[in-house]
C-alpha cells in the first residue's frame, strides 16, 4: 500500500504518489523494492491504484483493453472480480467545465464518492492509501503558509517515508488541456529502513516450509509444490502447473492449462510461438498477431489437426522432402524424386483406344492442368523481374529507382505445351474454347471411342507440359532465391548466415561483422588475419560486455560517466582536474611553477565562465523576453537559470577574489595558512565551489533551451510538430484536432468515436491546390479574390454580399440598400429593402431578341406589372396610374388626396363588365362629372350638373314601334340646338318632319295634331 495526496481545485488537480513495495512477514513490514506503479495515465485521467499489487496491476491492465473507459467500467471490472483482495481508487479528471475526483472503496462496495464543485478560489486537500493523515496534516499546513506546491509535495513524502511509502515521487497536473507530469523527485528515506534480505526469506521457509537437497518418500500429498534450481522453477498448484526459466519467465503450462472451459494438457510458448496439446484443441501451433478483432486472444492457428478425424491442417506450409500417398499407399507426389503421378495414362493408351469413361478421366485432368497452368503464369508474371536489378539512384536525396526491364525467365515454352496438348486433344474430344477452356462433355465426339494413331505422341504431350510446368516453377523458385535473403548467399559482398551479418569491402581490406556472439566489430585485414579495429565486446575475457574498443577515437561531443553514473570526462563540460589541485595544495605551500599550473587552470575556467554567463544573460534577457506569451514551466526554468547564473558569477567572484594574493606575485612562494589565512579544504572548496556552480548552470541552462525551444515529436499541451505529421494540435477531450502538413494542407477533424478508439472525420480542410472545404462556415467578413488577387467577391456580416466586376461593376446585397447594381459609382438599378424597385432604363423583351430603338432613344418592350405609375419625384405633377382594371390621370403627389381627373376603367364583374370613361374631378357631392359607358343597352353619355341635376344622352339598341333609338334628356334645364345659319330637321319619313331653317319653320305630316 502507498500514500496518494491529492490537491484539488476547480480547475486542476495535482495528484502525487510513490513506487515503493512492501512485503509483511511474520508481522514484520519490510520494504521490497521501488519498482511499483501506482499512478495510471489512461486517456485523459490519472488513475491511482494501490492495494494487493498483483490484483491492482490485473485490473488496470484489463480496464486499459477496454474499449469504452470510465468510472462505471472500471467500477464494474472490480465488482465482476474481487475476492476479498486489498485495493483503493482514485480517479482524477477533467470533464471540461471542472475538476472532479471519483474514489471507490471496499467498504461502501465500490460506489463511486465524487468530489466536484470546488470554489473558483477554494482548494480540496485530499489524502489515500496509508498515512493519510500525517500526508493531510503537512499538506495543510504548508499550503496555509503558502508555501510553493512542488515543495510541498516533496516535503510530505519525505516526512512519511518508510517501508510502506517510498522511492520515487511522481506528481500529475490534470486540467483542461490534459495531463502532465511536472515533478519526479527521488523521496529521502529514513537510514533504519528494514529492507527484505535473502536471510530473511530462508529464515522463514526454514520455519514455514520443507527444504532439502534430496527428499525420499512413496507419497508426496500437499496444495502447492515447487522444484527450482539455476536453470528454472516448477511449480504445481493442484493440477495446474508451470514451468519459468531462468529469467522467471513462463514457458509452459500442463495439467490444467485453461479455465472456462477447462482444458487438460501440455502447452509450450514464447512471444511469438504457441504449442498446444489438450484433450479440446487436439494438436496446435499457433503464431502471435496483432491482429486482436480477428482473433482477440492474440494468436492465430498456423498448423492443427482436427480433434474429430484426425485432418491436418496448415497455412503458409513450406516443407522439404516432402511425399503424398493415396489410401493404398501409392505414390501421387514425391518431391525428393521429382516424381508427380500424371494419371494412368499407360494403361488407358495400352490399347490404342480412348472410351468415353477414360475421356472423362482426361477431361478432368485437363482443367486440373488449366488451373494449374494459369496459377503458374501469376506466379510468373509476380516473380519475373527483380527488384534487385533495379536502378538506383544513389545521388538523390530520398531512395529513387528506376523499374528493372530485365525478364529473368520466359513463360512462351510452358504456353506453346499447354496449347499444343490442347489442340492435340481436340481431335478426340469436343473442345469449345481453349480459353478459358470449355469442353462438351455431351459431344459425340466425346461420347465415342476413338482410336490413337500414335500412342507415344499422346503420352509425350503431357509429359512435355509437365516438364515445361517443372522447368518454370524452377526458374520462378531461382528468381525468389536470387531476389530474396537467403542464409549463406553472397549479395554485393554482403552475407547472412550462422555467423550473423557480414559486410566486405571491394578491395577485401575491410569488413563490418554483426552477430550475438562477437557483438558489433569494424575488422582490418592484416598479417593474413582479420584484426578488430574498432568493436563492442561479448564475452570477452578482458573487457566487460558491452565495452567499445576503439584503437583511434575522434569524437566532437564526448561523455565518458563511472559505473555509479558520476561524469568521468564531459567535452561540453568544465575541464579541471582536481587531483592536480590536491597534489598542489597537499604540503600548504604554492611555488610559483605550481602558481603557473594554477594560472593556466584559472585562466581556462575565466574563459569558460565569461562565455557561459554571456549566453545565460543572453537567454534569460533577450530570448525570454522576445515571445508574445510564456506558460509556467518555461518561467520556472527561466528562474533557476537566472539564479544559477548569479550562483554561478557569485562563486567566481569568491574564487577570483581568494586567488588574487596567489597570483599577485608569481614568483614569490605562497603558503596557504601564513599569507591566506585559509586551509587546503577551504583552497579545494572554492574551487570545487564555482565548478558545481559552473555545471549547474548548464544543466539549467540546457533545461531552458529544452522549455524554450521546439523539440521534434515531442508534445507540448497537446501540440506536436514532427516530420511526418507536420503541425498536430488535439485537444484535450481527444474530441478535435488541427494538422497542418505539406502532403494534406490543412484539416481540421472531430473525432466521432471515442478517446481510446479515435475515428477522425475530417469538417474543415484546405487542399495542396487551395481548395476550401467545409461542413459548416460562420465569417464576419469572408473575400473571395480574382486571379489578381482583387476583390472579387465579399461576405460581410454588415455589408452583405459585394461583387466586383471587370468593369467597374458592382452588385450589392444587404439589408441595408436591399439589391444594387453601380457601374463606376454611378446607380443604375436597385430594388430597396422597402420592395420598390427603381431602374435609371428598364427594358423589357422577348429571350433572346434585342429590343427596338425608337430615334429618341427610347425602347419598344413588353411590360407586364401588377401596378404602374408615371410620377417623377415629389413635387406635385400630372400623372398616370395603372392598376388591375383602370388607366387613370392624376394631378398631385402621388398620395390618396390626388385629384382624379380622368379615368379608363371596367364596371361589373365577370364575362358582364363594360368599358368606361369617367372624366372631371368632381365637387364634395361628386357632382360634375361625366361618364361614357357602352353597356348592354346602349352607348351612354351621362353628366350630373352641379346641383345633381341629370343630363344624358344615350344611343340605345331599341328596335321597332314605340321604341326609341335614342334619348336626349336634361334635368332642370332646357335643351337647346344651335348651329350657324344652317338648317335643324327632325325627321320621321319624307312625310313626316320638322324642319327649322334660316327661312322660317316647316311642318309636315299625314297628320298633325295641335291639343
Amino acid at each position: 500500500m502507498s500514500n496518494a495526496t491529492i490537491i484539488q481545485g476547480r480547475n486542476e488537480i495535482y495528484i502525487g504518489s510513490d513506487t515503493a513495495t512492501s512485503v509483511e512477514i511474520d508481522g514484520v513490514l519490510y520494504r521490497q523494492d521501488t519498482n511499483a506503479v501506482k499512478l495510471y495515465q489512461v486517456d485523459n485521467m490519472i488513475i491511482f491504484c494501490s492495494g494487493t499489487l498483483t490484483y491492482c496491476y490485473y485490473v488496470m491492465e484489463q480496464f486499459q483493453q477496454l474499449k469504452v473507459r470510465g468510472t462505471d467500467q472500471l467500477r464494474q471490472l472490480i465488482i465482476r472480480t474481487y475476492a476479498g483482495q486489498n485495493i483503493e481508487i482514485i480517479v482524477c479528471e477533467h470533464n471540461g467545465d471542472q475538476t472532479v475526483i471519483h474514489q471507490l472503496s471496499a467498504y461502501n462496495d465500490f460506489v463511486p464518492v465524487i468530489h466536484s464543485n470546488i470554489p473558483a478560489d477554494g482548494l480540496n486537500l485530499l489524502t489515500a492509501g496509508i498515512k493519510t493523515k500525517e500526508s493531510y496534516e503537512i499538506a495543510s499546513s504548508d499550503l496555509l503558509e503558502g508555501q510553493p506546491l512542488k515543495e510541498t509535495y516533496k516535503k510530505v513524502f519525505d516526512s512519511i517515508a518508510f517501508e510502506g511509502i517510498g522511492g520515487t515521487l511522481s506528481v500529475y497536473r490534470v486540467n483542461k488541456s490534459g495531463v502532465n507530469c511536472c515533478l519526479v523527485h527521488e523521496i529521502i528515506e529514513p537510514d533504519n529502513l528494514i529492507k527484505i534480505s535473502i536471510d530473511v526469506l530462508i529464515d522463514y521457509y526454514q520455519r514455514h516450509c520443507i527444504v532439502g537437497e534430496r527428499i525420499y518418500g512413496k507419497v508426496f500429498m500437499g496444495v502447492n509444490l515447487a522444484l527450482e534450481d539455476e536453470d528454472g522453477v516448477l511449480k504445481f498448484q493442484g493440477s495446474k502447473g508451470e514451468i519459468f526459466d531462468r529469467n522467471g519467465t513462463l514457458v509452459m503450462k500442463l495439467g490444467l492449462v485453461d479455465e472456462n472451459p477447462d482444458k487438460f494438457g501440455l502447452w509450450s510458448f514464447n512471444d511469438i510461438t504457441r504449442v498446444r496439446v489438450d484433450d479440446t484443441s487436439g494438436f496446435a501451433i499457433d503464431r502471435a498477431t496483432p491482429d486482436l478483432n480477428n482473433y482477440p486472444d492474440g494468436w492465430e492457428k498456423v498448423m492443427w489437426a482436427d480433434p474429430s478425424d484426425g485432418t491436418l491442417y496448415a497455412h503458409d506450409l513450406v516443407a522439404e522432402n516432402i511425399k503424398i500417398v493415396n489410401d493404398i499407399g501409392k505414390t501421387i507426389l514425391d518431391a525428393e524424386n521429382n516424381y508427380l503421378d500424371i494419371g494412368d495414362f499407360k494403361d488407358i493408351v495400352m490399347d490404342n483406344k480412348l472410351t468415353t469413361l477414360e475421356k472423362m478421366q482426361i477431361i478432368t485432368e485437363l482443367y486440373k492442368i488449366e488451373a494449374g497452368y494459369h496459377r503458374m503464369l501469376e506466379q510468373a508474371d509476380e516473380y519475373k523481374r527483380s527488384q534487385r536489378d533495379d536502378v538506383f539512384d544513389m545521388e538523390a536525396q530520398f531512395f529513387a529507382k528506376s523499374p528493372s526491364t530485365i525478364d529473368l525467365y520466359s513463360t512462351d515454352p510452358l504456353t506453346s505445351a499447354y496449347f499444343d496438348l490442347l489442340n492435340y486433344m481436340s481431335q478426340y474430344i469436343d473442345i469449345i474454347s481453349q480459353a478459358p477452356l470449355n469442353i462438351d462433355v455431351n459431344s459425340p465426339k466425346t461420347e465415342q471411342t476413338s482410336e490413337i494413331a500414335d500412342r507415344a505422341e499422346l503420352i509425350l504431350k503431357f509429359k512435355t507440359y509437365y516438364d515445361e510446368e517443372k522447368n518454370l516453377r524452377n526458374k520462378i523458385e531461382d528468381a525468389q532465391f536470387y531476389s530474396g535473403l537467403n542464409m549463406g548467399q553472397y549479395y554485393n559482398n554482403v552475407v547472412i548466415g550462422e555467423y550473423g551479418f557480414i559486410a566486405l569491402r571491394n578491395d577485401g581490406k575491410y569488413r563490418s561483422v554483426l552477430n550475438a556472439t562477437n557483438g558489433l566489430a569494424l575488422q582490418k585485414w592484416e598479417n593474413n588475419r582479420w584484426t578488430n579495429k574498432v568493436y563492442a565486446s561479448i564475452g570477452s575475457s578482458t573487457y566487460e560486455d558491452g565495452t567499445l574498443i576503439s584503437e583511434d577515437l575522434v569524437a566532437k561531443r564526448l561523455r565518458i560517466e563511472t559505473k555509479n553514473g558520476n561524469v568521468l570526462l564531459d567535452a561540453g563540460a568544465l575541464n579541471f582536474d582536481f587531483s592536480v589541485l590536491d597534489s598542489i595544495i597537499i604540503d600548504d605551500v604554492i611555488v610559483s611553477t605550481e602558481k603557473i599550473t594554477l594560472a593556466n587552470n584559472y585562466k581556462s575556467i575565466a574563459k569558460q565562465y565569461l562565455t557561459l554567463k554571456e549566453q545565460i544573460n543572453h537567454y534569460v534577457t533577450t530570448i525570454y523576453n522576445d515571445r508574445d506569451s510564456s506558460y509556467y514551466e518555461l518561467d520556472d526554468a527561466r528562474n533557476y537559470l537566472q539564479s544559477a547564473g548569479n550562483e554561478l558569477t557569485s562563486s567566481y567572484n569568491e574564487l577570483t577574489s581568494y586567488m588574487n594574493p596567489v597570483f599577485a606575485d608569481m614568483n614569490r612562494t605562497t603558503h596557504i595558512g601564513a599569507d591566506l589565512g585559509s586551509t587546503r579544504v577551504e583552497f579545494h572548496l572554492r574551487w570545487e565551489n564555482f565548478y558545481k556552480a559552473y555545471e549547474s548552470a548548464r544543466v539549467k541552462l540546457a533545461d531552458f533551451l529544452e522549455k524554450s525551444s521546439l523539440q521534434l515529436g515531442r508534445n507540448y499541451n497537446n501540440t506536436v510538430i514532427d516530420a511526418e505529421n507536420g503541425i498536430m494540435v488535439t485537444r484535450g477531450n481527444m474530441m478535435n484536432r488541427t494538422t497542418l502538413n505539406a502532403t494534406e494542407g490543412i484539416k481540421i477533424e472531430k473525432n466521432i468515436g471515442s478517446a481510446g478508439s479515435p475515428n477522425w472525420e475530417k469538417r474543415f480542410y484546405v487542399d495542396l491546390d487551395g481548395n476550401l472545404f467545409a461542413d459548416e462556415l460562420s465569417a464576419r467578413r469572408l473575400r473571395i479574390l480574382d486571379g489578381k488577387l482583387g476583390d472579387a467577391i465579399i461576405f460581410d456580416w454588415e455589408d452583405g454580399i459585394t461583387i466586383n466586376g471587370k468593369n467597374k461593376e458592382q452588385i450589392r446585397l444587404n439589408a441595408n440598400e436591399g439589391i444594387a447594381i453601380d457601374v463606376d459609382g454611378e446607380e443604375r438599378f436597385w430594388v430597396h429593402n422597402d420592395g420598390t424597385l427603381r431602374a435609371k432604363r428598364l427594358i423589357i423583351t422577348n429571350d433572346d431578341v434585342d429590343p427596338t430603338q425608337l430615334p429618341d432613344g427610347s425602347y419598344v418592350s413588353k411590360l407586364a406589372v401588377n401596378e404602374l405609375r408615371t410620377i417623377n419625384g415629389v413635387s406635385p405633377q400630372d400623372y398616370i396610374h395603372i392598376k388591375d382594371n383602370f388607366f387613370r390621370f392624376y394631378t398631385g403627389t402621388g398620395t390618396e388626396y390626388d385629384l382624379e381627373k380622368l379615368s379608363f376603367h371596367l364596371e361589373n364583374k365577370g364575362g358582364d363588365t363594360y368599358a368606361v370613361v369617367k372624366m372631371g374631378i368632381g365637387n364634395k357631392l361628386k357632382n360634375e362629372i361625366g361618364f361614357i359607358r357602352k353597356d348592354d343597352e346602349a352607348f351612354k353619355l351621362d353628366y350630373n350638373a352641379t346641383t345633381g341635376y341629370y343630363r344624358r344622352l344615350w344611343l340605345t339598341n331599341r328596335v321597332g314601334a314605340g321604341e326609341f333609338g335614342a334619348i336626349l334628356q336634361s334635368v332642370g334645364a332646357g335643351i337647346k340646338l344651335v348651329t350657324d345659319s344652317h338648317t335643324i330637321r327632325l325627321e320621321v319619313d319624307a312625310s313626316n318632319y320638322i324642319e327649322i331653317a334660316p327661312t322660317g319653320i316647316k311642318i309636315v305630316g299625314t297628320r298633325v295634331d295641335f291639343d
